[in-house]
């Protein structure tokens, strides 16, 4: 497979338990999944485990479906359950926990979709990850292997007791589990054919102390973690022994207390000469350092990325996104300076109190930039917002779908006649998004039928109907468009986080006001 195995499984024992870890999309991404690798170094690296990397598009497997003790699937989008669905199918296996006989693999999933809300999805597993996988996975899978011979309902009373396990069938209150990074978390496997063939990636930071109102990833990983700098330090001199491609990774990087050492770092190593190219996730315009663009034009970079979220400051300010036009432009002004050739902006269509006046504001700003810096090469991009549990947000109206296409279609227009191409998402795709984010468990037969009828838009509508028809979605505040009643009692409202429940409601009602 042309891969490089980048830690040692220490294995003294003989093989007791079998696991497939599998990834609800193809090899290749599925090798590009920092959080997904590292479940399973942390599962290979067990004594007595065979652990086995399966994806959708894995013709072969070492072990048989009958000799698989344990399935792990790590969700990372709402439409991974198509994928999920493809790999128990394949290996004709039960979808329903429930339907699932005694000698048949336990099944369990994790990441942020299911640490959000894994109630339209609940009954595929019997039990779900919420939180970080590092503080729990080592004694779930020890808990499993000293209790083989028990029977499937007494080994989920034992994982419950498990902090950051929830066993659906149960209902257990579940309290979110943390991560401390005092290790920096890093790419154990590097491959050829991974969508980022042959990189390091390394996580500098876990969460974002902006606190964006639609953010995910700013309520579900709470506190902010930066992992130390010297564990950042070590894993990069690791890195460059076996690849010329090194990636940050981090909703905030450039907020690292250290950012500007790290980057130095970064700089003499190629100095030395060393051929080095580094990459980051998007950057926010209040908080790059010039060290930080230094690095990266030397590792090769010749564009950036920013979020900007909207075009307006007023609508900035709505979302929270602390954000002004001099930070952007100052932003760019560095770019320039630093020989930066281009900037992916990225926007969102729909956002709570959104008017036309903000689209405009978008476009204006595009304008402005262009017409100040005309040879840099600027590239717009808009997805439609998606309300996300956990967040300030989950109560927010998602807009109409037609509405979000005829503002897709408007901004193509308006970009067009300054000469600017602009890439739109599907408002259709993230309609449905929007109703498995904040779906209740009623979902999950729905989401079957999708599946069987052959998962396309036109499958998720006319199945929607019919089920709705037949008194089968009856959550109808939760899965509609409209705004939700902050007093009512959601699906994922079990789910224990540092943040409170009416502690969103205040901030989110302080946002709209």
């Amino acid at each position: 497979m042309n891969e490089i195995l980048l830690y040692k499984t220490n294995k003294t024992k003989k093989t007791i338990y079998n696991v497939w870890c599998a990834f609800p999309a193809i090899y290749t991404f599925g090798m590009s999944a920092l959080g997904y690798l590292t479940v399973f170094k942390y599962i290979d690296s067990i004594d007595g485990i065979f652990a086995e990397r399966i994806f959708t598009d894995t013709d072969r497997t070492v072990l048989k479906p009958e000799n698989v003790d344990l399935i792990s699937f790590s969700v990372s989008f709402e439409l991974d359950f198509i994928g999920i669905l493809n790999i128990m199918k394949k290996y004709n296996i039960k979808f329903l926990a429930k339907e699932r006989k005694e000698n048949e693999p336990l099944i369990f999933g994790g990441g942020p979709v299911l640490s959000a809300n894994p109630e339209p999805f609940a009954d595929l597993f019997d039990f779900i990850i919420i939180g970080d996988a590092e503080p729990c996975i080592k004694e779930i899978i020890e808990t499993l292997i000293n209790n083989k011979k028990l029977s499937k309902n007494e080994k989920l009373e034992l994982l419950e007791k498990i902090e950051g396990v929830y066993v659906p069938s149960r209902y257990n209150k579940v309290k979110k589990v943390s991560a401390s990074l005092c290790q920096c978390v890093s790419t154990p496997i590097l491959s050829e054919k991974s969508f980022f063939p042959n990189t390091y990636i390394i996580e500098v930071e876990r969460g974002c102390p902006q606190k964006c109102g639609f953010c995910l990833t700013s309520y579900i990983n709470t506190p902010v973690r930066f992992c130390p700098y010297q564990e950042i330090i070590d894993k990069i001199d690791e890195g460059v022994k076996y690849t010329d491609k090194i990636a940050l990774l981090g909703a905030l990087i450039c907020a690292h207390p250290k950012i500007d050492d790290i980057c130095q770092h970064i700089i003499d190593i190629v100095d030395s000469g060393k051929n080095l190219e580094v990459t980051v996730s998007s950057l926010r315009a209040d908080y790059v350092s010039d060290k930080t663009l230094e690095m990266l034009k030397k590792c090769g970079q010749k564009t950036a990325t920013i979020a900007i979220e909207a075009g307006s400051e007023r609508l900035r300010n709505v979302i929270n996104k602390k954000l002004s036009d001099e930070n952007i432009f100052n932003v760019i002004d560095k770019m320039v300076h630093y020989g930066f050739k281009g900037l992916k902006i990225y926007g969102i269509i729909g956002l709570p109190t959104e008017t036309y006046e903000d689209l405009d504001s978008f476009v204006n700003l595009i304008k402005n930039i262009k017409h100040k810096y005309k040879s840099f090469n600027l590239i717009p991009s808009f997805s439609t917002f998606v309300p996300k549990a956990h967040t300030p947000f989950q109560f927010a109206k998602r807009e109409d779908t037609k509405i979000l296409e005829k503002k897709n279609e408007y901004l193509k227009k308006q970009f067009a006649k300054i000469g600017i191409k602009v890439r739109t998402g599907s408002a259709k795709w993230d309609y449905i998004q929007s109703l498995l984010s904040r779906g209740s468990r009623e979902l999950t037969p729905y989401l079957i039928e999708v599946f069987n009828q052959g998962a396309t838009l036109g499958d998720f509508k006319r199945v929607y109907k019919e089920f709705e028809k037949n008194g089968l979605l009856k959550n109808s505040y939760i899965i509609a468009l409209n705004e939700i009643k902050s007093e009512i009692e959601l699906p994922w409202d079990f789910i224990e986080y540092p943040h409170k429940k009416q502690a969103l409601v205040c901030e989110y009602q302080r946002l709209l006001n």
